[in-house]
């Protein structure tokens, strides 16, 4: 909702600074890979920092949130706006840093883990962009660091594409930064009349409901009870299957540690064509049984052992593909962490998908930070902390799409991209994925002393994609 002095948060992004805690940190991040600019020339260079630089301030103006920080009304009345930064410093957020040349991928991870350990300021912008060079076989790396406040998944795509290209020319001159002239930032008097401004202008949203209903009463209250239905399933199957207490739900502290794998997508699309499934399939199999191989190295039993996996999915619509904020909803998938055998795992894992989807529990999840536009934000901040600490679920597992062709940075192709995932208050252990130009780019948050060696479960990943494209290759 638009505001005199600012775009207000809506519910869901303000409960992701709700949420926030000193050992719950509310950012995401993106490990970007590249080879070295001019390699794909015969000409491998450095890359120039200045030029970086120079070309996110040139499409700044494309990702206007960049120069926007919060501002909250007095006495809690109402969520958070967004406004103009004043003192905004663009080197304060793009920084510059290097590892002692050949930087291993070790740490490279190790490095990123220790900036995403540490919370983003929230007197400014919510963001912050490494440029990492030192890196063995000259290549650099870019770490972005946005509040979950600020975007989701599949923004987040689109706001780093803005810095990237589909073409490896890098001499072209860049176009002159757009001019900014940014507003007065509005006082807490400013900020108190539009709360009660936007409160004193609920009452006819929910006149306007109120019509809506009367208008088509049996569709609007057929989805309502489809939707009630959907919420009241899913409540009774977190009562009657709770998810087990497991090496991956300890309350994180406030480290964390980062590791990465790539796994070529034509791997994925090769099993998922031989036993009829889908992508999200597959990687949910696989996820499930390097997660089980892992806990199985700390002497965990895992006969009969069920985790429950958190999957975002995205409800943007097309005409919003370039909006910032979040549309999400969540549905919880059941993996089994026992099975030992692939296709019989895999078939798992797709039977259990194609149940959430039939079942619609897609929609009814989305109540389960229970929120609405018009609810007192301090209601807000209850319902998503009590969201947060609540075991619903194991693990989380995000799948984010990008695109299929080759992208660059100032010439530097693109080797990979790796999300970094929140932890929840009693998840110590989340999965993230990226598909870009060929590869499924997975990227594993863990705590830092509860999982010391959370590096070990990208090698189980690759042995379980190898398993099944073995299963996969007797098929055909």
């Amino acid at each position: 909702m638009a505001h005199p002095h600012g775009e207000r948060l809506t519910s869901l992004d303000a409960a992701f600074l709700n949420m926030e805690a000193p050992n719950r940190h509310m950012h995401v991040g993106g490990l970007f890979i590249f080879d070295p600019p001019g390699k794909e020339q015969g000409d491998p260079r450095e890359p120039d920092h200045a030029r970086f630089l120079e070309l996110v301030r040139s499409r700044l103006h494309l990702v206007p949130r960049y120069r926007h920080k919060l501002a909250s009304p007095p006495l809690g009345l109402g969520n958070p706006v967004w406004v103009d930064d004043t003192h905004f410093d663009l080197s304060y957020h793009v920084r510059h840093a290097a590892l002692p040349r050949p930087g291993t991928t070790a740490q490279l991870t190790e490095y990123c883990a220790r900036i995403l350990s540490r919370p983003l300021d929230r007197d400014r912008p919510l963001w912050e962009l490494y440029l990492i060079e030192g890196l063995e076989d000259g290549r650099f790396a870019l770490l972005g660091k946005n509040h979950h406040a600020m975007i989701d998944g599949l923004a987040g795509i689109d706001i780093a594409t803005v810095m990237l290209d589909v073409t490896p020319e890098d001499d072209a001159e860049l176009p002159e930064p757009q001019a900014w002239r940014p507003n007065p930032e509005p006082g807490r008097l400013d900020l108190l009349g539009d709360a009660v401004r936007a409160a004193m202008t609920s009452p006819a949203h929910l006149v306007a409901s109120g019509r809506r209903l009367g208008a088509a009463p049996t569709k609007t209250v057929r989805r309502a009870l489809s939707v009630g239905r959907a919420a009241a399933s899913i409540a009774r199957s977190m009562l009657l299957h709770p998810t087990p207490r497991s090496l991956l739900n300890q309350p994180p502290g406030p480290h964390r540690r980062f590791s990465i794998q790539r796994i070529p997508l034509d791997d994925a699309k090769l099993i998922k064509n031989a036993f009829d499934t889908t992508v999200n399939d597959v990687v949910l199999a696989a996820v499930a049984d390097a997660t089980g191989r892992f806990l199985r190295d700390h002497g965990a039993v895992t006969d009969g052992l069920w985790l429950r996996a958190m999957v975002p999915v995205s409800t943007r619509a097309d005409s919003e593909e370039h909006a910032l904020g979040n549309r999400v909803v969540a549905v919880f998938v059941d993996l089994p962490a026992f099975e030992l055998d692939p296709v019989e795992r895999l078939r798992i894992c797709h039977d259990a998908m194609r149940e959430v989807k039939s079942s619609h529990h897609a929609v009814g999840a989305g109540f389960l930070i229970g929120l609405t536009e018009f609810a007192p934000p301090t209601l807000h901040a209850m319902a998503s902390r009590v969201a947060v600490h609540s075991r619903l679920f194991n693990f989380l597992v995000t799948n984010v799409p990008g695109p299929q062709l080759p992208i660059y940075c100032l010439g530097a192709r693109l080797l990979g991209a790796f999300p970094f995932t929140p932890l929840a208050e009693t998840q110590a252990y989340a999965v993230g994925l990226t598909s870009i130009d060929g590869w499924l780019n997975f990227g594993f948050t863990a705590d830092y002393d509860a999982l010391p060696d959370v590096e070990k479960v990208t090698g189980h990943l690759r042995d379980a994609f190898t398993d099944l494209v073995r299963c996969a290759e007797a098929v055909d």
